[in-house]
């Protein structure tokens, strides 16, 4: 079976590709022309090159493949418009379904996210594939939630099937641009981030691959599978961190009100004089106080995932931070005392 992969080359891509080539397919990677393609460096695969909001590039690289997996998006949660995010999204999402019809293409796997999914205000609830980010005030999270939708309803006009998988934060190897998911764990290591009221779930990117594959034959159509580890608070990670290598980030006490007022005063004078800020009030709005808490068992269950631990993941995105030079030398002696 011929696979076409969009955004090949991205962090989730990388690995997607080495799983499908593990699991005997062959493989179409579709990336932009001038990309970094160090990440599918010695591979076998082919390549198709062009640009998901470009059809006419799209289609023809779609020709006498048999599967998409649909992974090529936007992944900032700060953007100097909300269109630079909003628009790929949605433009990729039409363009890879007339692809799909065009070529004859009978099912795609879409990569979503929990962003689409959204938080709850209650630790006690879990979220899961039935549930909708209906409030998202951040462009990804608005970009996550309206091109599935787009995907949802062309998969029923076109009469293809759709699987969609929402992967939590992914963390590992192969993210050579350092995505907001492994800069987190990056940020904490250098000092320049902090833990905050809430809570999260990490994915290790390698059971998020598996499932993609996984997804080429199994699966009900058009339904949303959540890909998730762990469900823990912010806090608790800080302390696992600390565990793991020594490095305790701060924690931010502050409740959601107060934050929102001061992610507000940190965009107006970061705009001001002319930087990125640190972090934005939408930001601050979907996770602040929040929890990224799934049920993740029906995945688990349809896919075949046993997904690795909060500390497996954690371990994966540090050796790969370390390995690339993105730790400062004066953490990197630190952490060594914990290997």
């Amino acid at each position: 079976m011929k696979v076409l992969v969009t955004g090949a080359n991205g962090h989730i891509g990388c690995n997607v590709v080495r799983e499908l080539i593990d699991k005997g397919y062959v493989v179409k990677a579709f990336v932009r022309e001038g990309s970094n393609l160090k990440g599918l460096e010695g591979l076998d695969i082919e390549y198709a090159y062009g640009d998901v909001m470009k059809l006419d590039t799209l289609a023809p690289a779609a020709l006498g493949c048999d599967r998409i997996i649909h992974l090529a998006a936007v992944y900032k949660t700060i953007a100097e418009t909300p269109e630079e995010i909003v628009e790929p999204a949605v433009i990729g999402s039409k363009n890879v379904f007339e692809a799909a019809k065009q070529a004859g293409i009978k099912r795609v796997v879409y990569t979503s996210s929990v962003a689409s999914i959204g938080f709850s205000d209650n630790p006690n609830q879990m979220r899961n594939g039935d549930d909708w980010n209906d409030d998202a005030q951040n462009p990804y999270y608005i970009a996550k939630t309206k091109s599935e939708k787009v995907a949802q309803q062309l998969s029923r006009d076109y009469d293809i099937e759709l699987i969609v998988l929402c992967p939590a934060l992914v963390l590992g190897a192969y993210d050579y641009r350092v995505t907001p998911s492994n800069q987190l764990v990056m940020d904490w290591l250098n000092g320049v981030g902090q833990t905050y009221r809430g809570g999260l779930n990490l994915v290790d990117v390698r059971d998020v691959a598996a499932a993609h594959v996984a997804a080429l034959e199994k699966g009900e159509n058009r339904k949303r599978y959540v890909l998730g580890g762990d469900n823990m608070l912010v806090k608790d990670i800080g302390k696992l961190l600390k565990k793991m290598t020594g490095i305790k980030p701060m924690h931010l006490p502050m409740p959601r009100g107060v934050t929102l007022i001061f992610a507000s005063i940190v965009e107006f004078i970061s705009k001001l004089f002319g930087v990125r800020p640190l972090f934005t009030r939408d930001l601050v709005f979907e996770v602040i106080d929040r929890y990224g808490f799934y049920d993740c068992s029906d995945t688990n269950t349809t896919f075949g995932i046993q997904p690795r631990s909060t500390e497996e993941c954690m371990k994966s995105s540090i050796e790969w931070l370390r390995e690339t030079g993105r730790i400062k030398e004066t953490v990197q002696k630190k952490i060594s005392k914990y290997k």
